[in-house]
């Protein structure tokens, strides 16, 4: 077999929108907020996939909205970048094309630009330390509840007690549906399928946790390229070795697993969960005996008779 690239390489946020699936609900929740005005702060643990929805919202959200000329600005506040609330507002306001870097300035920046603006904040938590990221926060919020502008902010905590209200949309893991969108994704002209019994295996030792199913799904592709290669005792171990900062895998999955047995963890390409659709039920006929036909045709002749008469 020829060995093919693996799909599931990447690490990280999610930023090709080929690859990006599910989360329905809370795309849901969020723009139905953006559509009342409100600031959004996107919550969850690390690697669930914040980051990868704040580029998705960037993406999608002019098709979404509705609104086809929409801007969409993204920055993150974790990058030495973005030292101070002056350097925010510089960056918002040179996407815009204009000069500034105070509140004032990006109001009336935005007062200048025809299309809708949205602000996508990623690791905003990272702001609320220093004197300024509390202040920045509320002050975005409020130009978006005034209709200035749309904003989405990514926390890795849960959000500060702000002067602003914002609408909260928690990430938690995926629902089982949505991993076989997942890896469907990935997997699109790779020739390799992976069948219910290895997406359920999927789901159990990631717990639905896209970081650690990102993980799982690697070592599972392996397996289609190399039959022998034990997938699950390979992703367990990278698992354990390696962590998700500050979202380290329960120790049950792992006492599950070795319950379970190596042999449990077989590669399944789905081609046994085909069954060939059962053939068009008929029913036999018993043919009547010679006399009764005999008497039959004789009673017709004689209908045909008197009929004549």
């Amino acid at each position: 077999m020829e060995t093919q690239h693996n799909p599931f390489t990447q690490r990280g946020a999610i930023r090709d929108p080929r690859f990006f699936a599910g989360r329905w609900g809370e795309l849901s929740l969020l723009f139905g907020a953006m559509e009342q005005r409100m600031p959004v702060a996107v919550v969850g643990v690390a690697g669930v996939g914040k980051s990868s929805l704040l580029h998705h919202v960037a993406q999608s959200a002019a098709v979404n909205l509705e609104q086809l000329d929409l801007i969409a600005i993204s920055l993150d506040l974790a990058g030495a970048a973005t030292s101070s609330a002056a350097e925010v507002y510089r960056l918002i306001i040179r996407a815009l094309a204009q000069p500034g870097e105070t509140p004032t300035a990006l109001l009336r920046a935005l007062a200048g630009t025809p299309a809708p603006v949205l602000v996508c904040l990623d690791n905003a938590e990272q702001a609320l330390p220093t004197a300024w990221g509390a202040e920045l926060l509320d002050s975005l919020a409020r130009l978006a509840r005034g209709g200035h502008l749309l904003l989405a902010c990514a926390f890795g905590t849960e959000p500060p007690a702000l002067g602003e209200r914002f609408a909260l949309v928690r990430l938690g893991a995926f629902a089982q549906a949505e991993v076989r969108l997942f890896t469907e994704a990935y997997l699109e002209g790779t020739g390799v399928a992976f069948g219910p019994r290895n997406l359920q295996q999927l789901y159990q030792l990631s717990l639905g946790h896209p970081a650690y199913m990102q993980r799982a799904a690697y070592h599972l592709f392996q397996a289609a390229q190399q039959p022998s290669y034990p997938w699950a005792r390979a992703y367990l171990d990278e698992a354990r070795d390696m962590p998700i900062p500050g979202s380290p895998l329960p120790p049950q999955v792992f006492a599950a697993a070795a319950a379970a047995g190596e042999a449990a963890f077989t590669l399944d390409t789905g081609e046994g969960q085909r069954q060939t659709p059962p053939a068009p039920a008929t029913m036999e006929i018993e043919a009547p005996p010679t006399w009764v036909v005999a008497a039959l045709v004789g009673l017709v002749i004689l209908v045909i008779v008197l009929a004549l008469r």
